[in-house]
């Protein structure tokens, strides 16, 4: 079943085709996604009945690969400093060289639209990780995925936004995103714990459903203004160096930063991992 096995690996001329995540995050203001098409596919999803296992998200990118490479997401789960039978999730997402070994680990979280009508993932998540990816979109019937994937790639490609909405697996955890460009890595943390700082923002990247029947924002980039080289204000995605100083802990706190930088510098990020040491 395409929607929740790695067959094969997206080819990295398409995966570099995608856009940056601030190029993305202007053509979906610029078309008014948000309030003239997000509304619509929701109903796609409702009709489909997988709102409940997948959400909308924006299509994008943060990085370029090499051949041979893939972006894979892993969940860390960290215990409360204060009480550590309450546990809270992140997300690291990394680059690294997809062997068939580790591509047999992996399990689709992203997918986008095909200009055949279908849906092809294009980053993933570990299969037998503490939350496993697939938990949710297994749910669904291979039938049901193709007629879904069918209605949906047909409205994107018929408004000509194929090329920034895609589908995210709703089971996966939500959040901000920060960058790290020189490790080609995305923390995502959840909001809750995050205290925005002078500068800083956040942009919608993926909407679900509420009981309602309203979008409302799941993951959000979390950005930062500044003047362009021309002197115009611009914001991008806010971006910080490889270091584990570099994080402001007025914004995120050193008890999620310090793991979540041990696991992407780890040489084992594929391996499946539960609650993190945060004490070592």
């Amino acid at each position: 079943m395409s929607h929740i096995a790695v067959s094969s690996i997206l080819p990295t001329k398409a995966y570099n085709n995608l856009m940056i995540d601030h190029k993305a995050n202007e053509r979906a203001e610029l078309l008014d996604l948000k309030y003239k098409h997000l509304p619509a596919l929701s109903k796609i999803l409702a009709a489909h009945e997988v709102a409940d296992f997948v959400e909308l998200h924006l299509l994008h990118r943060h990085f370029s690969l090499r051949e041979g490479e893939v972006v894979v997401h892993k969940t860390l789960r960290i215990p409360s400093q204060y009480d550590r039978d309450i546990v809270t999730s992140v997300d690291i997402a990394k680059v690294i060289s997809c062997s068939e070994t580790i591509k047999a680990s992996l399990a689709p979280i992203l997918w986008m639209s095909s200009s055949n009508s279908s849906l092809v993932a294009y980053e993933y998540g570990l299969l037998e990780s503490a939350n496993p990816p697939k938990q949710s979109v297994a749910s669904i019937s291979l039938k049901t995925w193709d007629l879904f994937s069918h209605d949906f790639s047909a409205y994107v490609h018929s408004e000509n936004i194929a090329d920034i909405v895609s589908l995210k697996d709703k089971s996966y955890m939500q959040g901000g995103e920060y960058v790290v460009p020189d490790m080609r890595v995305v923390f995502r943390v959840p909001i809750g714990p995050i205290t925005l700082q002078p500068g800083s923002g956040m942009h919608d990247s993926g909407w679900k459903l509420n009981a309602a029947m309203q979008l409302e924002p799941t993951d959000r980039h979390v950005t930062q203004t500044r003047k362009t080289a021309g002197g115009t204000v611009a914001t991008y995605h806010k971006i910080t160096e490889a270091g584990i100083d570099t994080f402001d802990p007025k914004e995120i706190s050193p008890w999620f930063t310090n793991p979540m930088w041990a696991a992407a510098k780890s040489d084992d990020f594929w391996v499946p991992s539960g609650i993190a040491d945060v004490t070592a």
